[in-house]
């Protein structure tokens, strides 16, 4: 495993898709000028304060409808490591950004190269907000610090993240498709943010309200709707607002 750290970049996950090296590498930095979220936001990130972090990885046998399984388990992983630095009320909003309370703390993007039905390689990239106490105009944002007040080492962080992707086995579960992840999957359920709440969501014709009932393994959720009624919505169809 090849790990890079970069000054400055203006994005992580650009970085290892130029790269031409045919092994898991990963790029860190704590000064990323034009991060990605997903459905092509900007993630913002105040130089020196907070973590960029991508991981390249050659999956065995992974096919494109089984995609979903590599965001759950780096959801985990994620979700996982931070509950390791007692960070409270951590949940996962689907699809995969990660929640303390009701603030936003961390977001992940994948990106595919996909070779007919296989997944040749992936980037998964995430920006975590570790240090920053100011969030112009994002009023759903916040940092590690501003949640637990402590000045946190962003070393020590990106140390930790990566001794968890091979000590609790995730960058084997993320390679290897014939690993068992049903624990994550339950996992990931259990932690969704807003699970059997009432919550807000958008498309592109309107507004409704829905109870949060589960995510299934191609990444749809399931939402039962004031009718009573139960509908499955892709990652694409709708937008959770809160």
């Amino acid at each position: 495993m090849n790990i890079i750290k970069l000054d400055a970049i203006e994005s992580t996950n650009d970085y290892l898709k130029n790269s031409k090296i045919d092994e898991i590498q990963i790029a860190y930095t704590y000064n990323q000028t034009k991060g990605k979220g997903q459905r092509g936001n900007q993630w913002l990130s105040k130089p020196g304060k907070n973590l960029a972090f991508s991981i390249k990885i050659f999956p065995e046998d992974f096919q494109v409808h089984d995609q979903f399984r590599i965001n759950i388990i780096f959801s985990m992983f994620i979700f996982n490591t931070l509950k390791s630095l007692n960070i409270p009320d951590i949940k996962i909003k689907w699809p995969n950004d990660i929640m303390s309370g009701d603030k936003k703390i961390c977001g992940i993007l994948n990106e595919l190269k996909i070779k007919g039905n296989h997944i040749e390689n992936i980037i998964i990239g995430f920006g975590l907000n570790v240090n920053q106490e100011n969030f112009d105009n994002l009023p759903n944002a916040s940092s590690l610090k501003l949640i637990t007040s402590i000045n946190y080492l962003l070393d020590q962080i990106v140390n930790l993240f990566i001794q968890n992707l091979n000590k609790y086995n995730y960058l084997e579960k993320l390679v290897n498709s014939n690993v068992n992840n049903n624990d994550l999957f339950y996992a990931y359920n259990y932690n969704l943010y807003g699970l059997n709440s009432v919550l807000k969501f958008t498309n592109d014709k309107s507004r409704f309200e829905g109870e949060i009932l589960s995510v299934n393994s191609k990444g749809s959720i399931r939402i039962r709707n004031n009718d009573n009624s139960i509908d499955n919505y892709n990652i694409h169809e709708i937008k959770m607002i809160y």
